[in-house]
């Protein structure tokens, strides 16, 4: 007996690859679809032959990898039905699933935004799992332990800062005023953290891109920086720090497969199958987001209101876009990653809770909260 658990179960068959689908590969009961997924990966790789059978079955039979993931309904597939019910249930019994935080244990001016979406259009982003069924599978990411789909708490950060960036300062680069553009770049580099790419000498990334919109601002910005931490001004390096806000994950609870079949351009005929996991148009999702200011600490109650109220309105103008607007997925250019214009949500302060409905009114429901 070998203590391998893809040479113990793991086939070279067509056969092989139906008892692994089935959850019984060589009499042995296997009821997670994620073992079972990786059990058709080394079937796939030992046997060329039987590789487009453990992808997607055939013409006669639908087997394979492509048989758990994917039902006339996304919800009717064995990984939503099975492994995404059950770890939802167990993400929710821990309290992860949707986070909650005290804001009365916070300094003033916190605030909690959290919204359950709806997708509009299939969301993709690829996961780094080297050990997938084939190369002509590209996996949706997921997280490591669950295996749910996972929007990453860095990723809606990323995407956040560019729609905000975009919204604020790109459109707006030909009205702008050096100073304004210096202070709104200032605002939310205190809301994101310190610039990618911000080294002494030249900038990159990131930073680099700022300061290409609008270069007579590029040294007010640094300048109102190295004020706000006291640095001198023959200082070069410029420094790191994490920004007001915090993010969350968000784990979906449906997940399904696109099918690209690219044609040649000589016989017109379909070549290779490319299948693309993603979470189908109809999933759920919750966002979740809390503001800190702990640089105000010590400020003037009226002074940190005031900011904490202007973040605010910026952050909801830039979560509207993003959902709506830019979307917040692989191939968003395409049109993937966008979601419903309703929602069910809510913003919390320390002095009263705002219940949300709708995702393009949000910048102006937030505008009255009570902190």
């Amino acid at each position: 007996m070998s203590f391998d658990l893809y040479i113990e179960l793991g086939g070279s068959s067509t056969k092989d690859v139906d008892e692994i689908v089935s959850g019984r590969p060589r009499n042995t009961p296997i009821s997670d679809i994620a073992t079972r997924i990786r059990l058709l990966t080394s079937t796939a790789a030992v046997n060329e032959d039987a590789k487009e059978y453990a992808i997607a079955g055939d013409r006669k039979k639908s087997s394979g990898y492509k048989s758990l993931v994917h039902s006339g309904k996304p919800q009717g597939s064995e990984y939503a039905r099975k492994l995404i019910r059950e770890e939802l249930q167990r993400l929710r019994g821990l309290g992860l699933l949707t986070p909650s935080v005290s804001l009365a244990s916070l300094p003033a001016g916190s605030w909690f935004l959290q919204l359950e979406f709806t997708l509009a259009k299939p969301w993709i982003n690829k996961d780094d799992d080297p050990f997938y069924v084939a190369k002509s599978v590209n996996p949706v990411r997921k997280d490591k332990v669950f295996k749910l789909p996972l929007m990453s708490a860095a990723s809606w950060k990323g995407l956040l800062r560019w729609t905000a960036m975009h919204v604020r300062l790109a459109l707006r680069r030909d009205r702008l005023k050096a100073e304004d553009f210096a202070r709104e770049r200032f605002r939310q580099a205190l809301l994101f953290g310190d610039e990618k790419g911000e080294e002494p000498g030249q900038a990159r990334d990131f930073a680099a891109c700022l300061d290409g919109l609008n270069q007579d601002a590029a040294p007010l910005y640094r300048k109102l920086v190295k004020q706000r931490f006291e640095l001198s001004g023959e200082t070069k390096a410029m420094p790191h720090y994490s920004g007001r806000l915090t993010f969350y994950p968000t784990f979906f609870n449906l997940i399904d497969v696109e099918v690209i079949n690219p044609h040649s351009r000589k016989t017109k005929a379909g070549t290779n199958s490319i299948y693309l996991e993603c979470v189908p148009a109809g999933a759920k999702g919750t966002f979740s987001l809390l503001y800190v200011p702990t640089d105000l600490i010590g400020k003037p109650e009226g002074e940190v209101k005031e900011q904490a109220k202007a973040d605010l309105v910026r952050v909801a103008e830039g979560v509207s876009a993003m959902m709506l607007t830019y979307g917040f997925s692989a191939k968003r250019t395409s049109g993937f990653g966008a979601a419903e214009d309703k929602i069910k949500g809510a913003l919390r302060t320390r002095g009263s809770e705002k219940q949300l409905m709708q995702l393009g009114k949000l910048p102006e429901e937030v505008e009255h909260v009570r902190f």
